[in-house]
Protein backbone atom coordinates (compact mmCIF):
# COMPACT_ATOMS: atom_id res chain seq x y z
CA UNK A 1 0.00 0.00 0.00
CA UNK A 2 2.42 2.76 0.88
CA UNK A 3 4.43 1.59 -2.34
CA UNK A 4 1.36 2.30 -4.31
CA UNK A 5 1.13 5.67 -2.82
CA UNK A 6 4.95 7.19 -3.37
CA UNK A 7 4.11 7.27 -7.06
CA UNK A 8 0.97 9.24 -6.65
CA UNK A 9 2.69 11.66 -3.96
CA UNK A 10 5.21 12.13 -5.68
CA UNK A 11 3.70 13.08 -9.12
CA UNK A 12 1.09 15.41 -6.98
CA UNK A 13 4.03 17.54 -5.18
CA UNK A 14 6.03 17.94 -9.24
CA UNK A 15 2.97 19.14 -10.50
CA UNK A 16 2.52 21.56 -6.88
CA UNK A 17 5.89 22.54 -8.22
CA UNK A 18 5.47 23.42 -11.75
CA UNK A 19 2.45 25.14 -10.91
CA UNK A 20 4.01 27.06 -8.45
CA UNK A 21 6.36 28.04 -10.93
CA UNK A 22 4.30 28.85 -13.28
CA UNK A 23 2.34 31.13 -11.09
CA UNK A 24 5.45 32.92 -10.03
CA UNK A 25 6.14 33.52 -13.64
CA UNK A 26 2.19 34.88 -14.46
CA UNK A 27 2.65 37.43 -11.44
CA UNK A 28 6.41 38.48 -12.71
CA UNK A 29 5.26 39.36 -16.03
CA UNK A 30 2.31 41.14 -14.62
CA UNK A 31 4.22 43.33 -12.37
CA UNK A 32 6.61 44.02 -15.19
CA UNK A 33 3.62 44.90 -17.51
CA UNK A 34 2.11 46.85 -14.44
CA UNK A 35 5.27 48.44 -14.09
CA UNK A 36 5.89 49.55 -18.15
CA UNK A 37 2.76 51.19 -18.08
CA UNK A 38 3.53 53.31 -15.17
CA UNK A 39 6.70 54.06 -16.79
CA UNK A 40 4.92 54.76 -20.27
CA UNK A 41 2.34 57.20 -18.03
CA UNK A 42 5.04 59.38 -16.40
CA UNK A 43 7.75 59.79 -19.13
CA UNK A 44 8.27 63.01 -20.82
CA UNK A 45 6.68 62.42 -24.23
CA UNK A 46 9.46 63.68 -26.79
CA UNK A 47 8.74 67.28 -27.73
CA UNK A 48 5.58 67.55 -25.31
CA UNK A 49 7.90 69.85 -22.77
CA UNK A 50 10.17 71.01 -25.39
CA UNK A 51 9.58 75.15 -25.78
CA UNK A 52 8.55 76.21 -29.44
CA UNK A 53 8.39 79.81 -31.30
CA UNK A 54 6.08 80.24 -33.57
CA UNK A 55 6.45 81.70 -36.98
CA UNK A 56 4.78 82.47 -40.62
CA UNK A 57 5.39 83.97 -44.19
CA UNK A 58 3.39 86.85 -46.18
CA UNK A 59 4.12 87.94 -49.33
CA UNK A 60 3.53 91.48 -49.44
CA UNK A 61 5.50 92.48 -52.56
CA UNK A 62 3.54 93.38 -55.10
CA UNK A 63 6.97 93.64 -58.15
CA UNK A 64 7.60 89.92 -57.50
CA UNK A 65 5.86 87.34 -58.97
CA UNK A 66 5.10 83.94 -57.37
CA UNK A 67 7.53 82.50 -55.24
CA UNK A 68 8.89 79.06 -53.74
CA UNK A 69 9.75 79.88 -49.71
CA UNK A 70 11.61 77.65 -47.98
CA UNK A 71 13.34 77.63 -44.33
CA UNK A 72 16.20 75.78 -43.12
CA UNK A 73 17.80 75.55 -39.28
CA UNK A 74 18.07 75.86 -36.62
CA UNK A 75 21.54 76.25 -36.91
CA UNK A 76 23.73 73.09 -36.15
CA UNK A 77 23.99 69.15 -36.54
CA UNK A 78 20.54 68.48 -37.46
CA UNK A 79 19.55 71.47 -39.45
CA UNK A 80 17.28 70.81 -42.26
CA UNK A 81 15.61 72.51 -45.03
CA UNK A 82 12.13 72.44 -45.76
CA UNK A 83 9.61 74.30 -48.17
CA UNK A 84 7.03 76.29 -46.71
CA UNK A 85 5.13 77.62 -49.65
CA UNK A 86 5.54 76.20 -53.50
CA UNK A 87 3.39 79.04 -55.24
CA UNK A 88 3.12 81.87 -53.17
CA UNK A 89 1.73 84.87 -54.77
CA UNK A 90 1.21 88.37 -54.01
CA UNK A 91 -1.18 88.90 -50.72
CA UNK A 92 -0.33 85.11 -49.46
CA UNK A 93 0.34 84.70 -45.93
CA UNK A 94 0.81 81.25 -44.38
CA UNK A 95 -0.31 79.27 -41.14
CA UNK A 96 1.91 79.44 -38.39
CA UNK A 97 4.90 77.04 -37.98
CA UNK A 98 5.91 75.94 -34.50
CA UNK A 99 9.61 75.24 -34.38
CA UNK A 100 12.19 74.76 -31.81
CA UNK A 101 14.31 77.52 -30.92
CA UNK A 102 17.13 78.15 -32.53
CA UNK A 103 18.57 80.35 -35.56
CA UNK A 104 16.60 79.92 -38.97
CA UNK A 105 17.54 81.12 -42.71
CA UNK A 106 14.20 81.62 -44.81
CA UNK A 107 14.07 82.12 -48.91
CA UNK A 108 12.42 83.07 -51.58
CA UNK A 109 12.99 81.62 -55.22
CA UNK A 110 10.84 82.66 -57.92
CA UNK A 111 8.47 79.52 -59.19
CA UNK A 112 10.60 77.87 -61.33
CA UNK A 113 14.13 78.30 -60.93
CA UNK A 114 17.06 76.85 -59.92
CA UNK A 115 16.36 76.00 -55.88
CA UNK A 116 20.32 75.42 -55.70
CA UNK A 117 21.15 79.21 -57.62
CA UNK A 118 21.33 82.62 -55.39
CA UNK A 119 18.04 83.27 -53.59
CA UNK A 120 16.65 86.82 -54.18
CA UNK A 121 15.32 87.02 -50.72
CA UNK A 122 17.39 85.38 -47.69
CA UNK A 123 16.43 86.30 -44.22
CA UNK A 124 17.68 85.08 -40.83
CA UNK A 125 16.24 85.16 -37.80
CA UNK A 126 16.00 83.83 -34.25
CA UNK A 127 13.06 82.28 -32.80
CA UNK A 128 13.08 82.03 -29.15
CA UNK A 129 10.86 80.31 -26.89
CA UNK A 130 7.01 81.27 -25.96
CA UNK A 131 7.83 84.05 -29.13
CA UNK A 132 4.91 84.15 -32.15
CA UNK A 133 6.56 86.44 -35.11
CA UNK A 134 5.13 87.34 -38.20
CA UNK A 135 7.95 87.76 -41.60
CA UNK A 136 6.25 89.77 -44.38
CA UNK A 137 8.44 90.76 -47.56
CA UNK A 138 8.12 94.15 -49.02
CA UNK A 139 9.80 96.17 -51.97
CA UNK A 140 12.54 97.94 -51.28
CA UNK A 141 11.55 100.26 -54.09
CA UNK A 142 14.63 99.98 -55.53
CA UNK A 143 13.97 96.64 -57.50
CA UNK A 144 14.84 94.69 -54.27
CA UNK A 145 12.82 92.75 -51.43
CA UNK A 146 12.94 92.95 -47.63
CA UNK A 147 12.43 90.59 -45.04
CA UNK A 148 10.02 92.78 -41.87
CA UNK A 149 10.11 90.38 -38.36
CA UNK A 150 6.87 91.62 -37.06
CA UNK A 151 6.16 90.39 -33.16
CA UNK A 152 3.08 88.98 -33.12
CA UNK A 153 0.54 88.74 -30.09
CA UNK A 154 -2.18 86.30 -29.41
CA UNK A 155 -3.25 87.50 -26.16
CA UNK A 156 -7.05 86.99 -26.08
CA UNK A 157 -8.79 89.99 -25.32
CA UNK A 158 -11.64 90.77 -22.86
CA UNK A 159 -14.67 88.64 -23.04
CA UNK A 160 -17.34 90.47 -25.67
CA UNK A 161 -14.12 91.78 -28.02
CA UNK A 162 -11.42 91.05 -29.96
CA UNK A 163 -8.87 92.76 -31.14
CA UNK A 164 -7.47 93.80 -34.87
CA UNK A 165 -4.14 95.72 -36.83
CA UNK A 166 -3.46 96.53 -39.83
CA UNK A 167 -0.74 95.44 -41.96
CA UNK A 168 -0.12 97.63 -45.07
CA UNK A 169 0.60 96.26 -48.21
CA UNK A 170 -0.01 98.46 -50.97
CA UNK A 171 2.98 100.00 -52.33
CA UNK A 172 1.62 103.29 -53.39
CA UNK A 173 3.00 106.40 -51.95
CA UNK A 174 -0.47 107.61 -49.96
CA UNK A 175 -0.99 106.16 -46.84
CA UNK A 176 -3.73 104.18 -46.21
CA UNK A 177 -6.70 105.25 -44.03
CA UNK A 178 -9.17 102.08 -42.34
CA UNK A 179 -12.00 102.92 -40.47
CA UNK A 180 -14.51 101.33 -38.42
CA UNK A 181 -17.52 102.42 -38.94
CA UNK A 182 -19.31 103.24 -35.38
CA UNK A 183 -16.16 102.64 -34.09
CA UNK A 184 -12.22 103.13 -33.70
CA UNK A 185 -9.96 104.15 -36.54
CA UNK A 186 -7.85 101.11 -37.35
CA UNK A 187 -5.06 103.29 -39.50
CA UNK A 188 -4.05 106.15 -39.81
CA UNK A 189 -1.31 107.42 -42.68
CA UNK A 190 0.05 104.09 -42.45
CA UNK A 191 2.30 103.89 -44.76
CA UNK A 192 3.23 101.00 -47.25
CA UNK A 193 5.03 97.93 -45.31
CA UNK A 194 4.16 99.32 -41.73
CA UNK A 195 1.94 97.92 -39.70
CA UNK A 196 -0.58 99.11 -36.54
CA UNK A 197 -0.55 97.86 -32.86
CA UNK A 198 -3.51 95.92 -31.88
CA UNK A 199 -7.17 98.15 -31.40
CA UNK A 200 -9.37 96.76 -29.06
CA UNK A 201 -13.08 96.39 -30.86
CA UNK A 202 -16.28 94.92 -29.59
CA UNK A 203 -16.66 91.14 -31.33
CA UNK A 204 -19.39 91.72 -34.30
CA UNK A 205 -19.59 92.27 -38.21
CA UNK A 206 -17.58 95.71 -38.69
CA UNK A 207 -17.75 97.19 -42.08
CA UNK A 208 -14.28 98.87 -42.78
CA UNK A 209 -13.62 101.83 -45.26
CA UNK A 210 -10.37 101.67 -46.35
CA UNK A 211 -8.61 104.37 -48.36
CA UNK A 212 -5.10 105.82 -50.29
CA UNK A 213 -5.65 108.66 -52.40
CA UNK A 214 -8.41 108.21 -54.66
CA UNK A 215 -8.81 104.62 -53.81
CA UNK A 216 -11.63 104.06 -51.65
CA UNK A 217 -13.15 100.50 -50.62
CA UNK A 218 -15.85 99.14 -48.20
CA UNK A 219 -15.06 95.68 -46.67
CA UNK A 220 -16.76 93.99 -44.03
CA UNK A 221 -14.87 92.77 -40.67
CA UNK A 222 -15.99 89.84 -39.16
CA UNK A 223 -14.26 89.63 -35.19
CA UNK A 224 -15.12 86.68 -33.27
CA UNK A 225 -14.94 86.44 -29.33
CA UNK A 226 -12.05 86.56 -27.78
CA UNK A 227 -10.34 86.76 -31.50
CA UNK A 228 -7.15 88.18 -32.40
CA UNK A 229 -7.53 89.09 -36.43
CA UNK A 230 -4.63 90.87 -38.61
CA UNK A 231 -6.49 92.43 -42.27
CA UNK A 232 -3.47 92.36 -44.53
CA UNK A 233 -4.28 95.08 -46.96
CA UNK A 234 -3.21 94.63 -50.41
CA UNK A 235 -3.26 96.52 -54.27
CA UNK A 236 -4.85 95.75 -57.06
CA UNK A 237 -4.96 96.95 -60.85
CA UNK A 238 -6.49 100.46 -61.07
CA UNK A 239 -5.23 100.92 -57.38
CA UNK A 240 -7.86 98.82 -56.12
CA UNK A 241 -8.28 97.63 -52.46
CA UNK A 242 -8.71 94.43 -50.43
CA UNK A 243 -8.44 93.65 -47.26
CA UNK A 244 -7.86 89.99 -45.92
CA UNK A 245 -8.36 89.12 -42.34
CA UNK A 246 -6.72 86.31 -40.86
CA UNK A 247 -7.29 84.60 -37.37
CA UNK A 248 -4.47 84.12 -36.06
CA UNK A 249 -4.62 80.59 -34.50
CA UNK A 250 -1.62 78.84 -32.47
CA UNK A 251 0.38 76.94 -35.28
CA UNK A 252 1.32 73.05 -36.49
CA UNK A 253 3.41 70.57 -34.39
CA UNK A 254 6.81 71.06 -34.18
CA UNK A 255 8.90 71.56 -37.65
CA UNK A 256 7.86 72.99 -40.38
CA UNK A 257 5.40 69.96 -42.14
CA UNK A 258 6.50 68.15 -45.41
CA UNK A 259 4.63 70.19 -48.30
CA UNK A 260 1.55 68.98 -50.02
CA UNK A 261 1.43 68.79 -54.48
CA UNK A 262 1.22 72.49 -54.39
CA UNK A 263 1.81 74.16 -50.69
CA UNK A 264 3.34 73.60 -47.86
CA UNK A 265 1.76 75.51 -44.72
CA UNK A 266 -2.35 75.65 -44.23
CA UNK A 267 -2.78 79.70 -44.68
CA UNK A 268 -5.80 81.22 -43.12
CA UNK A 269 -7.05 82.17 -46.27
CA UNK A 270 -6.73 80.83 -49.93
CA UNK A 271 -3.17 80.98 -51.90
CA UNK A 272 -0.85 79.04 -50.27
CA UNK A 273 -2.58 75.37 -49.70
CA UNK A 274 -2.41 73.06 -47.33
CA UNK A 275 0.58 71.05 -46.20
CA UNK A 276 0.37 67.91 -43.57
CA UNK A 277 -2.52 68.18 -42.16
CA UNK A 278 -3.73 68.75 -38.27
CA UNK A 279 -3.37 71.75 -35.85
CA UNK A 280 -3.42 69.53 -32.73
CA UNK A 281 -0.31 68.37 -30.93
CA UNK A 282 -0.06 64.27 -30.15
CA UNK A 283 1.71 65.33 -26.74
CA UNK A 284 -0.30 62.44 -24.88
CA UNK A 285 1.56 59.21 -23.86
CA UNK A 286 -1.30 57.36 -26.04
CA UNK A 287 -3.36 54.46 -25.05
CA UNK A 288 -0.41 51.97 -24.91
CA UNK A 289 -0.06 52.21 -20.96
CA UNK A 290 -4.17 51.41 -20.54
CA UNK A 291 -3.43 48.62 -22.41
CA UNK A 292 -0.23 47.40 -20.73
CA UNK A 293 -2.72 47.87 -17.23
CA UNK A 294 -5.42 45.82 -18.88
CA UNK A 295 -3.30 43.01 -20.07
CA UNK A 296 -1.03 43.27 -16.58
CA UNK A 297 -4.58 43.25 -14.03
CA UNK A 298 -5.62 39.60 -14.83
CA UNK A 299 -2.49 38.37 -15.18
CA UNK A 300 -1.21 39.89 -11.52
CA UNK A 301 -4.42 38.55 -10.22
CA UNK A 302 -4.58 34.82 -11.10
CA UNK A 303 -0.70 34.64 -10.47
CA UNK A 304 -1.43 36.22 -6.61
CA UNK A 305 -4.89 34.29 -5.64
CA UNK A 306 -3.20 30.81 -7.08
CA UNK A 307 -0.05 31.38 -5.25
CA UNK A 308 -2.17 32.35 -2.10
CA UNK A 309 -4.29 29.12 -2.64
CA UNK A 310 -1.25 26.96 -2.74
CA UNK A 311 0.40 28.82 0.50
CA UNK A 312 -2.57 27.84 2.37
CA UNK A 313 -2.57 24.15 0.87
CA UNK A 314 0.94 23.80 2.60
Amino acid sequence: MDSATEPDTGRGESGMHGRSGRERAAVLVGTVLLAMAVGLAFAPVAGAAQPTGQLRLGHLSPGTGAVVATISGPEGAGSTEQVVARDAAYGDVTGYLRLVPGRYTVTMRPVGSDPAGPAPLSAGLQIAPGTTQSLFFFDTGSGQVRGDLVPDDLTAPAAGSGRVRIVQGVRTPTPLQALAVGGPRLATDLAYGAVTDYATVAARTWDVRLSSGAATEAAQLPVGAGSVTTVVVTGGPGGALTAHPITDTPGLPVGPAPAAAHGGVPPPRGGVPAGAGGTADDDGPGVLPLVLCLLAAPVLVYGTSVLRAARRRG
